[in-house]
């Protein structure tokens, strides 16, 4: 999506004048994949975007450390037991030039104070599914949620459980949960395919309790319009688009970096419930193409301060163009 925006503007200069497109390239696979099949000796890339998924980031970045191509990390953040090892953006692997995530903790945070707003301010008794301990961003949304509830009266976790990310798996340590504390009444999972499992185990058991997720997923919002999921933590998977407006902006001259720095934890999450959960469905997944993130680029429009990546922009945007 960004890429079709964006990549008409990145050109390399050759011989003073213009050349290739930048190649942006992406891997969620192995990093085997590195080795085998893929060659860049013809047309190296110009960056690289890794999606950190499953630690995989650190062997990632020692391998393109050798590579001429300057490299993004997006999505998950190393952990601190990784930067050990590897150092910090532009530091020891000098062609690492950001890291680029959602703040994860604000997006929890939101999620339980929506959950708690739907209950009416009454008591809330919450029961937690997040992903696996390894993974940071499993973790920054369970401490979102335990610091809204900490400032909150009458609240108390039941119980948080590590999960799998799967709907199955989900599912059943709901079942248990929910027959654990027969007093709760709100449950929240750190994806939308584990709420959706959870949601499946109230239904099953005919509790009264509020599932929210996190991933705004085409079938997670169906399942807001329809009355079933409470409300989901949208936003994450513009991820992509805002590293490709860092990366056209920094290739254009305008360091992300200057902005708040390498390694940049943004605030871009926003809740989506039933009464705006129909229309986000339309624009995001039925005009996918009417969506314009220039608006963002600094290269494109001259502003001061930070990246405000704030989806209403996004929206906006996108509405006049419909």
């Amino acid at each position: 999506m960004a890429a079709a925006l964006l990549a008409l503007n990145i050109q390399r200069k050759q011989g003073g004048g213009p050349s290739n497109l930048v190649t942006c390239q992406a891997f969620s696979a192995p990093i085997a994949i590195l080795f085998g099949g893929l060659s860049w000796v013809d047309c190296p890339p110009d960056y690289v975007i890794i999606v950190s998924e499953k630690m995989a980031a650190q062997q990632m970045l020692k391998v393109l450390a050798r590579s001429p191509a300057k490299i993004l990390v997006i999505h998950n953040d190393l952990t601190s037991e990784q930067r050990q090892y590897v150092g910090n953006e532009r530091e020891e692997i000098s062609n690492w030039i950001g890291t680029l995530t959602a703040n994860a903790e604000l997006g929890g945070f939101r999620l339980m104070e929506c959950l708690y707003q739907r209950l009416g301010g009454r008591e809330i008794n919450v029961i937690g599914i997040t992903g696996d301990p390894n993974t940071p961003v499993s973790l920054e949304r369970a401490a979102g949620v335990a610091a809204f509830l900490h400032q909150t009266p009458n609240a108390r976790i039941c119980q948080l459980v590590f999960s799998d990310w799967s709907r199955a798996d989900s599912h059943q340590k709901a079942r248990v949960l929910l027959a654990r504390y027969p007093e709760a009444n709100v449950m929240w999972a750190a994806n939308d395919t584990m709420a959706l499992g959870a949601l499946d185990a109230v239904k099953l058991s005919n509790s009264r309790v509020l599932v929210g997720g996190v991933g705004a997923l085409r079938e997670a919002l169906e399942s807001v319009i329809d009355g079933g999921l409470t409300g989901v933590v949208a936003g994450d998977y513009f991820v992509g688009a805002w590293a490709m407006v860092l990366l056209n902006d920094y290739h254009w001259g305008k360091d992300f970096a200057k902005h708040g720095g390498p390694r940049l934890k943004l605030d871009y999450l926003s809740i989506i419930e039933r009464k705006n959960a129909r229309r986000f469905a339309d624009v995001v997944f039925g005009r996918i193409e009417a969506l314009d993130v220039r608006p963002y680029s600094k290269h494109l429009n001259q502003r001061s301060g930070p990246y405000d990546f704030d989806l209403k922009y996004l929206f906006k945007t996108t509405t006049k163009s419909l």
